[in-house]
């Protein structure tokens, strides 16, 4: 385990007319088990986190990374995790599938293709839902595009963004929707309905792939080369 002491400076992006934050993490955990993490996701009824890797497997942890539990049905290429009711989704970049797990004993309950005309590697990096519109959102990695389903991944809406290069994770927090930008190495502050920028967090991180809010609204950052997890506290307002 190791960290860095947290700094935090801002100022208001004079041509976008948001403000822009730096925040340094306060400490990280080496993921050593679990290969090229992807994205993780918060339970807020057992404390517990799902990770996700690169190598298509999903794993249960507790909040310092240690792994509690693994699915046994596995899938390629694990990009974005959420949680709706008891069960997880899993998106799979090079298929173009969204896997459906039971929470409670992580078994695969049913697969959804959801098409995407561009590179392999290029395609859905998140998925998130939106209790604001209520609908699940995935978000392609290059170019950036913000697409809507409903629960049977059905498109809905699309929305392109041009406020980054690439886009690696999407989370609905407490109002708000949260993308991540692995190139731009910074978390975008979402209005959830219009999907205008309210705030842009610069986080220091090396090729951050997912990211999670904890109970106590503290960030995490899973870096995929690294194998690491860093731990930030609350992002400022």
């Amino acid at each position: 385990m190791g960290g860095v002491a947290l700094l935090c400076s801002s100022f208001k992006h004079k041509n976008k007319g948001y403000p822009e934050f730096s925040i340094r993490s306060v400490r990280h955990v080496n993921l050593k088990k679990i290969p090229e993490p992807s994205d993780v996701v918060y339970d807020s009824t057992n404390s517990h986190l799902y990770i996700v890797s690169d190598h298509g497997i999903l794993f249960e942890t507790d909040t310092n990374g240690t792994v509690l539990r693994k699915a046994k049905e596995e899938g390629l290429d694990y990009e974005g995790v959420e949680i709706a009711g008891e069960h997880i989704y899993v998106s799979d970049e090079t298929p173009r599938k969204v896997y459906k797990y039971n929470k409670k004993d992580l078994s695969l309950e049913k697969t959804y293709t959801v098409n995407w005309s561009g590179g392999m590697n290029k395609a859905f990096e998140s998925i998130t839902y939106n209790y604001s519109k209520n609908c699940f959102v995935l978000v392609s990695e290059v170019p950036v595009v913000i697409i809507e389903y409903n629960e049977n991944f059905e498109v809905l809406e699309k929305h392109p963004f041009h406020e980054a290069r690439n886009m690696s994770s999407a989370r609905w927090y407490k109002g708000y929707l949260y993308l991540l930008s692995s190139l731009d190495e910074c978390i975008f502050k979402l209005d959830p309905v219009s999907y205008t920028v309210l705030a842009k967090y610069k986080i220091g991180v090396y090729n951050p792939e997912g990211f999670a809010f904890d109970g106590n609204s503290k960030l995490m950052v899973t870096s995929d080369d690294l194998q690491r997890m860093y731990y930030f506290n609350k992002l400022p307002q």
